[in-house]
């Protein structure tokens, strides 16, 4: 969260909360002129259970086009807000107020914390309810979501359970004889045992003979035999704007082991869209999908490879959507072991080891490694993108689910850089810099894109002439500013 809030920091927020059209992961508003809206406490839940927490907005009216209102009453509403924080909720809430005065009325910037793990998930007492956030709206939590929490409070093993009634003659020959030949011929220790031994020592196996959850997704016959919710429900959806309805078309269920999945749903993908001829700052000519099969790839291995697999999550599937330029692809449980903002930059962090283990040893139909090297997919997904000059995925995670939003390359991409119009996090960066100049932390702050995306929009923007730099390089005081269209 932002370390100083000041009447420039509302304003920044709000034009970013207008150029969205609404509310958004990190900041809610409320009018809060008639009195203290009852649905604060809710938001306030809901901010309370999501990774990075987020910021209530009193005094400011989003059906006015985000106008600054003025709060009922802000020293009420700041006790009210203290009031609650250690009332109202199963655990006490930190929540960090700030009183601004636009214009002769005043905003109550309030800040919820996000609540340790070990205490989700946080409980509006009354009712017993609680709730999580969801782009721009707080969801009711349902029961199999709250035991979510619960588990992750622990590490998670749910990949080496057995899976009763298996044995190795439900997995798929070839994924097996492939997958014991590459164990064997890179471990002289595994070399000396015998099939079945290598599967024990592999996870494959249990003591008992049963395959282990990793061992049945990755290599089975049919998993969904045992664990019908694994797979991916894919549609492209397309909207009418005569009707503004949308319906789902292309829809397609993909299922069988992870390297068949993997296969047929980056298929999908490219079959969904457009192909382009680029010229690359490089001086090379390349034709390309308008979703780059390698990035799609990738982030379609991590979905499969990093969702929750606790019996609560096997009710869901991962979704695979195509709507308005954009791929989305949400998996069941939040990111483990890290924020956001360390995708990438830190060392890799597996929810489900023993299946990141083995799917570096097995192969698509297509000969490619399922995973080359764990810990490798981010950073190949933002070296293709740089070199398509295609903005980085926004990553979102909501606490018992993760998001990625990857935006398409579109024909404007095929355009040069000083008549192509911004969007995604590009477009988030120039509304940042609308009232003046920043630093790359203010602006990593405000958008809440990651310090890679921040940093690729600004290099990009500053390469196509829209922004310059204020300061020498490396120095803390170094801002960014808009450059003027006169």
């Amino acid at each position: 969260m932002l370390k100083t809030i000041t009447q420039q920091t509302l304003s920044d927020v709000l034009d970013l909360l207008r150029f969205e059209e609404s509310d958004n992961q990190y900041y809610e508003v409320k009018a809060a002129a008639g009195g203290f809206p009852e649905t604060a406490t809710k938001t306030i839940c809901a901010f309370a259970n999501t990774p990075g927490g987020g910021v209530i907005i009193f005094g400011v009216d989003e059906n006015l086009s985000f106008e600054v209102v003025g709060v009922y009453d802000p020293k009420a509403c700041q006790q009210v807000l203290a009031n609650y924080s250690k009332k109202e909720f199963t655990i006490p809430i930190e929540i960090t107020t700030t009183l601004l005065n636009i214009g002769g009325k005043k905003v109550v910037w309030a800040e919820v914390s996000e609540a340790d793990k070990m205490l989700k998930p946080v409980k509006i007492k009354k009712g017993n309810r609680a709730f999580i956030r969801r782009y721009d709206g707080d969801f009711e939590l349902s029961p199999q979501e709250e035991e979510l929490f619960v588990s992750a409070r622990g590490p998670s093993l749910f990949d080496e359970a057995p899976v009763p009634g298996t044995d190795t003659s439900e997995l798929n020959k070839d994924l097996k004889t492939a997958f014991i030949e590459n164990r064997k011929s890179l471990s002289s220790t595994l070399s000396k045992m015998n099939d079945n031994e290598v599967l024990l020592r592999s996870g494959v196996l249990t003591q008992n003979g049963e395959l282990t959850k990793a061992g049945l997704l990755t290599m089975g016959i049919y998993p969904q035999q045992f664990l019908p919710n694994y797979s991916i429900k894919a549609s492209v959806q397309k909207k009418s704007y005569q009707t503004d309805r949308v319906r789902a078309v292309n829809v397609r269920s993909f299922d069988g082991p992870i390297p068949v999945i993997l296969e047929e749903a980056v298929k999908w993908v490219s079959d969904n869209c457009d192909e382009l001829t680029l010229d690359l700052p490089s001086g090379h000519v390349r034709t390309v999908k308008t979703y780059p099969p390698i990035v799609a790839r990738e982030l379609i291995a991590n979905s499969l490879i990093h969702r929750d697999l606790s019996p609560m999550s096997m009710v869901q599937t991962i979704s695979l959507i195509i709507e308005d330029g954009r791929l989305l692809i949400s998996n069941p449980g939040g990111l483990y072991g890290l924020h956001v903002n360390e995708l990438g930059r830190t060392g890799s962090k597996t929810r489900n080891t023993r299946i990141a283990e083995i799917c570096q040893y097995i192969q698509t139909e297509g000969g490619m490694n399922v995973i080359e090297k764990l810990g490798s997919g981010i950073p190949k997904i933002k070296a293709e993108l740089s070199e398509l000059s295609m903005p980085e995925p926004i990553f979102i995670d909501g606490g018992v689910y993760f998001t990625v939003i990857l935006n398409s390359l579109t024909a404007k991409n095929n355009m040069s850089k000083e008549t192509m119009k911004p969007v995604g996090n590009d477009a988030l960066i120039l509304a940042s810099l609308k009232k003046e100049p920043k630093s790359k932390a203010d602006l990593q702050a405000m958008t809440k894109l990651t310090y890679g995306q921040t940093k690729y929009s600004i290099e990009k923007l500053m390469a196509s002439g829209k922004i310059y730099k204020l300061g020498k390089n490396r120095s803390p005081n170094t801002r960014y500013a808009l450059v003027s269209d006169d």
